[in-house]
């Protein structure tokens, strides 16, 4: 069902992610007296648990025959865009009152983006596995 709507209209590709960015920018842009209701979850654990998120949204960006295909180059890629969206974001909390920018923090997110492509990759794996891309559509995923 969601393979027809993304080759339909290949943009839908991209609004997980966008989604995901926003939703991160807006924590990240909460000081650290609004922090106080939500449930205090380890810092580290809620930067990998957000980063494996956006990365698996990230890996949507291509289609299944797509991914199926050096799959570990796109599992560095989709972490690295993570980290740099985590650069951007740990910047973003300089200027945040009552927050601080960490270097673990970007470990953190590198980790959950890392992660997250690996899951991906997985579940890509045994997708493919049950039920094969048929030969057709990559040739027509590698024509685009």
């Amino acid at each position: 069902m969601f393979e027809s709507i993304f080759e339909k209209y290949p943009f839908f590709r991209a609004v997980p992610a966008v989604l995901c960015m926003a939703i991160i920018f807006k924590l990240s842009s909460m000081t650290s007296e609004e922090l106080e209701d939500f449930p205090h979850i380890w810092d580290k654990l809620a930067h990998f648990c957000e980063y494996a998120t956006l990365a698996g949204c990230y890996a949507m960006w291509w289609t299944r025959a797509e991914w199926s295909k050096r799959q570990w180059l796109r599992v560095l890629v989709v972490a690295g865009l993570a980290l740099v969206y985590g650069c951007t974001d740990e910047i973003h909390q300089r200027f945040v009152e009552g927050r601080e920018s960490s270097v673990f923090d970007l470990v953190a997110d590198l980790t959950g983006g890392l992660m997250g492509g690996v899951v991906y990759a997985v579940v890509t794996r045994i997708l493919n596995r049950y039920d094969p891309v048929r030969e057709n559509e990559s040739e027509v995923d590698s024509r685009k």
